[in-house]
């Protein structure tokens, strides 16, 4: 499968088979993830498996956040990967022009994307969440207060087979243009 067509069959999914994911294979994807690029090669982050059913609940209580959650289903996902920010050291003269962490999130953002994109190609179904309760994620898994939980990824085995839902994309005239604004 070429790059184009893996960006066409993954999603994000939702609901997840009764079926587990292997440490193994989740190693894997981190495994991937860690040769994404980054600022200055910094590598910014640090990447929490979670695969026990006591901490997958404290994953699933950490989705409310005061109301709010992105992950109303998150009792049905067998898996997950937090993605915690790290201190970026970069090069001389970045950090004192562009601040200490200015690339930090885009950094995890595209170690993220590898994570999704490799368990497409594993068959494994995967959803990015952003939304989160900071102070219960440090609490149930002993995270430094420094270190925010940027993205939570659950991994699972898609229970619907079959094609992928239609994208719903923009057109290309609505977000190219050609030599300026």
């Amino acid at each position: 499968m070429n790059f184009e067509e893996l960006q066409m069959k993954r999603e994000s999914c939702r609901v997840y088979a009764d079926r587990p994911v292997t440490r193994e294979q989740l190693v894997h994807l981190v495994d991937v993830a860690r040769f994404a690029p980054s600022a200055c090669n910094s590598q910014p982050w640090h990447f929490i498996l979670v695969d026990e059913p006591e901490s997958r609940e404290k994953v699933v209580e950490a989705f409310d956040d005061n109301g709010l959650t992105g992950c109303p289903w998150g009792a049905s996902v067998p898996a997950f990967i937090l993605i915690c920010e790290e201190k970026a050291q970069y090069k001389p003269g970045v950090e004192e022009h562009y601040g200490p962490q200015h690339f930090a999130q885009m950094d995890i953002g595209m170690a993220a994307m590898g994570i999704c994109y490799e368990a497409a190609s594993m068959g494994l179904g995967t959803c990015i969440i952003g939304t989160m309760n900071q102070e219960k994620l440090h609490r149930a898994f002993g995270i430094p207060e420094e270190r925010p939980v940027r993205l939570i990824i659950t991994v699972g085995y898609p229970a619907n087979e079959g094609a992928p839902r239609k994208k719903a994309r923009k057109e290309l005239d609505e977000i190219v243009t050609y030599n300026q604004w």
